[in-house]
Formats: C-alpha cells, structure tokens, sequence
C-alpha cells in the first residue's frame, strides 16, 4: 500500500559530510572532491534505478555534469561548517511502475524546486521491487550564465517545508488516480487526520538487504513491533465501540423504563388526589427527588444505590442492571491495563498537553511528598516521571548530579544533589517542568566521571556507535526521532581536556553536534516534557523525554578509546611543547652565561640548529652542547636540571622515561674521554696552582 513520506534535510561540513560524496553516493558513480582530493567510488552500489540532473534555463551547461557541478557548490562555499546542499527524499507508491514514479517525481520536481530556480540531483532507488523512494539533492545558491551567485535565503524559510509536503501529496494522489488506483496518501499527521495508529517508520535499503539475507535488525524489529501494536489499537477500538454501544444500548433501555413508570405514578396520584388521599405524597416527592438526580447523572443504578431507594424496581431487574454494571466496568478496567500496558509508550505519552501539566500542578510538594512516604513502592509504580528519572541516573552512575532548570525566559538554576536528592525532588521538578521550564542533567564535580554526553545523534549513528563498541550507557529521545546518549568510557575520572577531545571526536566521528561537546555539557533528563517552542504542537502539546536504553554498561571499546586520545593528546603536546622550545632556542643571544646554564644551553642549540638544520638528531645535539658546558665548569646537576626545562628531545620522549633520559645523557658526558680528559687537565692545572702558591 502506498504510504506517505517526504522528508527534508541539509548536507553541511559542520556534520563532516560533503556534497561530492552525498551525490556519489546517491547517483552510484566515482567523484573525485577538488576541495579535499578524496575520491568518493560507489560505482558498485545496487539498486539506482535512474539519475538525472533537472536545472534552470539560465543554469550553464556544465550542470549537467553531476562531478562538475557538486564540486562548484563546494567551491563555492568558505565557512567550515557551510551548508552545503538540500535533500528531499520521497517513497514512491508501490503501485506504480517505475517510469510513472520517474514521471511523478519529475513533475513535483520542475514544479515545486527548479521553477524557483535550485539545480536538483535527482535519484531514483528500487531495491528489488521493494521500498521505492526518491533522493534528491538541491543547490543552496542562485546560479547564472556565471556560476553560483549568492545564498538564496528565501529557499530556508519553513513555509516551503509544508509547500512541499502538500504538494507531493498532490502529484502523488494525482498520479495514483492517473494510473486507475483507489488508494491515497495525506501528508498529515495520523493525530490531525484522527487516526489513533502509531506511525509507520521508513525501513531504508540497508535494512531491506540485511532482513532479506535473515540478518535481524533493530529497525527491522521495530516495524514488525509498529504492526502488531497497529493491530492491538485496532482491535482495541472495535472492543470499546462494542461496549460502548452495549452500554448506551442498556442506559437507554433503562431510561424509557423509568419514563414509563414515572407516568404510571404519575397517573396513580391523580388517582388518589381526586379521592382526597395524601397518603402517597411522601414517596411522590421521593421519587421525585430520585428522578430529578437520575436525568441529571444519567445514570440511575449510582443514585438509587446512593439514596437508598430500590423498593421500585424488581429486584431481578436490579440484579440484572448491577451485573451489567459490574462487567461493563470489569471490561473498561481491562481495556484500560492493556492500553497503558501495551500501547502507551508508542502513542499516548509521545506528547504531553495542558491537561497533564494541570494533573502536575496538582500533586504534592516535595515536602509533601515526604511526609506521605515517598518510597512506598506503589507510589513508584504509578509515577512514570519517577521511574524514567531512576532509570536514567542509574544508567549514568554517578556519585553526584547537577540539575539545571531553565525557565521559560532563559535563566538557568542549578542544584547538586545526590540519587536520592533528585528523585526526591521528582514532585518539584515536575512542577516547575508544568510551568514551561526545561530539565537537565549532567555529572557533578570538577573532574568528569568517565561519561560522556553525544548529543543530536541520529538513530542509524547510535548503532554505527554500538557497532564500533562505543556502545551507550543510556540513550535518551529528547523530542521525535532526535537522540542524545550518555556513553561511558572508564571507571575511572578523566581530566576535562581529556573528556572534551573524546566528545568532540565521537561527536565528529557520528555526526552529532559538536557545540554539545564539552565534559560539563547538560544533556536532557527523561521523564518530562521538552519545551523548546519548536516542538510545541498546535494544540499547546509538548514532547515527553523518553529514557529508550538504560543498560548502564561500560563502552566494550572504552578503555582502548581513552587509551588512544590519551596518547594522541600526548603526543600532540609533545609536539607544541617541542616546537616551543626550539622557537626560545632561535630567540636566545649568543654567548655563554656562566651562572644561567639554560641561556647557555639555548645558545648553543641556536648555533647547532643554524650549522645542521632544523632535521638535526636532537638527543645527539644534547650530548654535544652538554659535553660542551661540562667541559666550561657546569655541574652534573645543572646539566640534568637544564635537559628537563630547555631540552626539545624531552617532550617527544615516552612518558615516565624523562629523568631517565637525562640522567643517562649527563652520565654518557661525564664519561666520555673528552669530558675526562678535560677534567683531568682542569685538575693538573689546579694542582701546579697550588705548588706555585706554596712556593
């Protein structure tokens, strides 16, 4: 059956990505990137169907060429994280055939993309008469007989989003009727079209391949999990028309029998008024009374149990009006358990609205809470934003937590509370999250503790994360299909340079957002509502912050990963700290300094770096220069002492084996046969000296 989607999203640098490799990919040929020169090769990818390059009137003729073209826009662009193109993707109706859906694609493209004036790079993929779908790749700037001019802004604006929508809608159900099928798709959602069903999610060719050689998948799982939950909402909805309509059936039933005796007694006090009897006028206005109460509730079995009148009705009738009641209510009972039990996570708590924020609002205070026994186990179970918050910060173990809430007008607070603090203040937060302010979480303390934060992460980057054994400690859907994820890289505390180059190389590596990468960055706490305006819908709903994987685990690949940047960073160090003490090397005067040995030292590595060059051996240039100063009255200890503070051998060397390097250099020095010959002359001299001062 033909399903709608239609996504749009951006292809920048500042992602890691290009536009040579995202056309190569996408059009299954070999471009060669001018900018970066790698090759992107994909000449051996299945399943593209049909490529073709709509432009402009005015476009020159080298758009055609897709290599040309995709390395103008990258020339084009300077910023390093440029966006640098646009992509559409489209499923295409299973019911049509391939040269109807090239046709449609076509027309949706011409009218909605290239009569505006973007070049688009179309792709058509079709695995094996499965998943359809349409990739296409739009310039981002206005183009002429001259090249690429400047960024056209008004194609960002969010308006063409929902232009777009609406019109593949249009040309798909246009094509569908065309081609004589009755089936149609609606670009709205299933919550605006009302339909209670959990959305259908794209599989993608990968997915299809790997189910297709009997590889199971997440993905893959999660679509079979969508249809059987589909078919539990359906099924569900049949049962509860079912009761509905025997209850209404009943009450109405009921109700024309109350009328009917209502008038009976009605008839039967006329009767007795024309005889002047009173006797009855008690009960009448008893009755009365009832019946007044039943029209009001609508429910008559509630009121006389509450009043206590049941000498009216037979008592089979009544037996048989409480037994309804009691399965009605029976039923309701168990279609309400398996809805929250089965359906709940997939379609009821994806959003939250007014009502819920008043539900939360009326509960307890912290305080209150307290004194009405908090840990009673109950009360967990029935507070969801108490269990998903446990959930979480058990994953994360960490021996303190910092809790930012931010209001509605910008301003952070932050509190530092322990496990139990938090979830003890699960009331508070819950009340502050009611009036617009955002909650948070991240480690506490100065040194980070061996967990990390990837925020912005996509779900096919969360399992290349699992795949490459950076697998999360806990992943968290801040709003719809966006991820953040806690990972947990050692046991042991990492120094914040450390933690922030190993958030920065995942977040680049997967293609998160770089500016959350930093050790003390919050990421969002599960259990309450994201109320960021732009995921506020139009009925006032927010997203709930859902906790999806909370194993806890260390990253299988952790330890190697620190291991790794550690050395890196190291080295790195090493490096600069090199490259520095070459540069006060070369700014050192010239001459000797007999009372500041690393002037001295620094001189004479100037005057070696000039005569041999910068690719000198520098442990070698340490023996000569220290030979040198041995030989001119400095002392072993003034030779070690200066190795460690000016020599650029040093930083380069393995760590833990620098005083061990100079204290070998300066023991070679002293015992070489220059240096001893030297000092044995040094001391014949002061010898006859001191004969000649005797005399």
């Amino acid at each position: 059956m033909a399903i709608y989607h239609c996504s749009v999203k951006t292809i920048s640098r500042s992602q890691g990505r290009s536009a040579t490799g995202a056309a190569a990919y996408r059009a299954g040929e070999k471009i060669l990137d001018e900018r970066t020169g790698l090759t992107h090769d994909y000449t051996q990818k299945n399943g593209v169907d049909h490529t073709e390059i709509l432009a402009p009137e005015n476009a020159p003729s080298w758009v055609q060429d897709r290599s040309i073209l995709w390395n103008q826009a990258e020339h084009a662009e300077k910023r390093k994280d440029s966006r640098l193109c646009r992509e559409i993707e489209v499923a295409l109706p299973v019911e049509l055939s391939t040269d109807q859906s090239r046709d449609l694609v076509k027309g949706f493209i011409q009218s909605e993309l290239v009569s505006k004036g973007m070049i688009s790079d179309l792709a058509i993929h079709h695995e094996d008469g499965e998943n359809p779908h349409a990739h296409i790749l739009l310039t981002t700037r206005d183009i002429s007989s001259e090249g690429f001019g400047k960024k056209n802004r008004d194609w960002d604006k969010k308006d063409h989003l929902e232009s777009w929508r609406v019109s593949w809608e249009k040309h798909a159900n246009k094509a569908l009727e065309k081609a004589g099928h009755e089936v149609r798709i609606d670009h709205r959602t299933l919550e605006a079209q009302g339909i209670e069903r959990v959305p259908q999610i794209h599989i993608g060719a990968k997915v299809f391949e790997m189910e297709r050689r009997g590889v199971r998948t997440e993905r893959g799982e999660r679509a079979v999990e969508i249809e059987e939950t589909n078919e539990k909402i359906s099924l569900l909805q049949e049962r509860k028309e079912a009761t509905e309509h025997e209850r209404n059936h009943e009450i109405k039933k009921r109700q024309d029998d109350r009328r009917t005796r209502e008038q009976d007694r009605t008839n039967g006090r006329s009767f007795c008024d024309s005889l002047g009897s009173s006797e009855r006028a008690p009960e009448s206005t008893t009755e009365r009374k009832h019946s007044t109460r039943e029209n009001m509730d609508g429910n008559p079995d509630s009121n006389s149990q509450e009043l206590g009148d049941s000498d009216e009705r037979p008592e089979r009738g009544r037996d048989r009006a409480s037994s309804f009641s009691e399965s009605c209510s029976a039923r309701d009972t168990k279609l309400e358990t398996q809805t929250s039990d089965d359906l709940l996570d997939h379609f009821n708590d994806s959003y939250s609205g007014a009502f819920d924020r008043i539900i939360d609002l009326a509960r307890p205070s912290n305080r209150d809470a307290g004194e009405r026994d908090m840990d009673r186990t109950e009360d967990k179970q029935l507070d969801r934003t108490y269990l998903a918050t446990r959930r979480q910060l058990k994953a994360m173990s960490c021996d303190k937590y910092d809790i930012g809430i931010r209001s509605r007008d910008g301003k952070m607070m932050t509190r530092t509370w322990s496990e139990d603090e938090v979830l003890k203040s699960v009331s508070w937060l819950k009340r502050e999250n009611a009036k617009g302010a955002d909650i948070y979480v991240r480690p506490a303390g100065e040194k980070n503790q061996g967990i990390i934060l990837v925020d912005d992460v996509t779900k096919g980057n969360l399992e290349r994360m699992k795949s490459s054994g950076l697998e999360p400690a806990a992943v968290i859907e801040t709003s719809p299909h966006n991820y953040q994820a806690w990972v947990r890289l050692s046991k042991d505390p990492l120094t914040p340079a450390l933690a922030t180059d190993m958030s920065k190389g995942i977040a680049k590596r997967f293609e998160a957002d770089p500016n959350s990468a930093d050790w003390r960055h919050f990421g969002r706490l599960s259990g309450f509502t994201n109320r960021k305006p732009e995921h506020t819908t139009a009925q006032g709903r927010n997203p709930w912050v859902l906790c999806h994987e909370s194993s806890g685990n260390q990253a299988s690949r952790g330890d190697e990963f620190v291991k790794t940047i550690s050395k890196q960073i190291s080295n790195v160090m090493a490096q600069k700290e090199k490259e520095t003490r070459l540069r006060s090397a070369e700014n050192a005067p010239q001459g000797t300094d007999r009372y500041n040995p690393i002037r001295t030292y620094q001189s004479n590595l100037k005057s070696l770096t000039e005569r041999y060059g910068a690719d000198m051996d520098l442990s070698r240039a340490d023996f000569m220069i220290c030979s040198k100063m041995a030989q001119q009255g400095f002392t072993a200890k003034q030779l070690t002492e200066t190795l460690q503070k000016a020599s650029p051998e040093l930083p380069i060397r393995k760590a833990g084996h620098e005083s061990d390097y100079c204290q070998r250099t300066v023991k070679a020095v002293f015992s070489s046969p220059q240096v001893q010959e030297h000092l044995k002359q040094q001391e014949r001299d002061s010898q006859q000296r001191d004969r000649g001062f005797s005399r």
